[in-house]
């Protein structure tokens, strides 16, 4: 006999009492899918406008007819089954959209604002309402990420790490509509994969692929620091124009990491607690003035490995 022709006994039990209907078996078509089970319930409900329901066997949402689930179940259709009902919740509505031009790698709140980074090499800053308020466009490859410093009526304060290996510091006036890059932090020599500030606005950290955590301090430089030797620009040619943003190149470096550091953030209490994790399966927490690494987690099954590395390191 085909299942079309089959009816099993239902129970209809909800636990919302508002939906709440007689639990007494009932006769179905064992056919029937999430929409003439809806119908069943309505009808019980006396409903004029129709509500959607979706419904649960055992705690198993019911995505196919009745005959399937107990046929995968490898359950017959002559017991009584036991079906629970729920409203169904619509998918919710975008209040407003934030059009970008690539991939979208990072994003930040603070104070009714957003802050995007963006593989089309812009950081962008967005009101509530959707609105791009300012493009940020001074990195010449992907951002990665995005951070908000200190943000007042006035100014607004941003940081921003790319695969070009700079982190910059950008200025937004509020006042005025006005953005300026006030610094580029030097020093990596690879693409910056996370940005952090602490919970003071006074220190930065940046997490790279070379294997190192920089924390730089947030203030404006008057002027640039003297470059360091590792990240020495290259000689300009005759036509090219020196840039006229400050550089930053003073940093505190914590080395610890094998490979690319993922992600970096401070202690929410202590801004000389920096949190740190990579690719070698480890998170660590530093000591910010000491430079120490403090505490190393490392996954049981990678811990073998890690001490391996460890000693050859102290061989060299």
């Amino acid at each position: 006999m085909s299942t079309e022709q089959e009816q099993v006994q239902v129970r209809f039990v909800t636990k919302q009492e508002k939906y709440a209907i007689s639990d007494a078996a009932i006769l179905v078509p064992a056919n029937f899918k999430r929409y003439g089970l809806s119908e069943i319930v309505n009808n019980l409900l006396n409903h004029e406008k129709p509500t959607p329901f979706d419904f649960l066997i055992d705690g198993e949402i019911l995505r196919t007819s009745i005959a399937d689930y107990l046929f995968s179940k490898s359950l017959s259709t002559e017991n009584i089954i036991t079906i629970e009902y729920v409203e169904s919740m619509l998918p919710p509505t975008p209040l407003t959209a934030y059009q970008h031009d690539d991939w979208i790698s990072s994003v930040k709140g603070r104070n009714g604002l957003f802050l995007t980074g963006s593989y089309d090499n812009n950081v962008r800053l967005w009101n509530t309402s959707g609105e791009c308020i300012a493009t940020l466009t001074g990195h010449s490859d992907s951002v990665k990420s995005v951070a908000f410093g200190s943000v007042d009526n006035s100014l607004v304060h941003a940081y921003s790490g790319s695969l070009d290996y700079s982190l910059l510091g950008w200025e937004y006036s509020t006042e005025n509509d006005t953005s300026r890059i006030r610094y580029e932090c030097k020093g990596h020599k690879a693409a910056i994969e996370s940005v952090a500030v602490d919970s003071t606005n006074t220190y930065i950290a940046s997490a790279s692929a070379d294997s190192t955590i920089k924390v730089w301090l947030a203030v404006e430089p008057v002027e640039d620091e003297p470059a360091l030797e590792e990240s020495a620009p290259k000689k300009r040619k005759k036509t090219e124009k020196k840039s006229d943003r400050k550089i930053k190149t003073r940093a505190m470096t914590l080395e610890g990491h094998v490979g690319s550091v993922n992600s970096v953030v401070f202690d929410g209490n202590d801004s000389n607690i920096v949190y740190s994790a990579g690719w070698d399966h480890s998170i660590r927490s530093w000591d910010v003035e000491q430079q120490v690494n403090l505490v190393t987690k490392v996954r049981e099954d990678k811990k073998k490995k890690a001490k391996k590395i460890s000693i050859y390191w102290i061989a060299v």
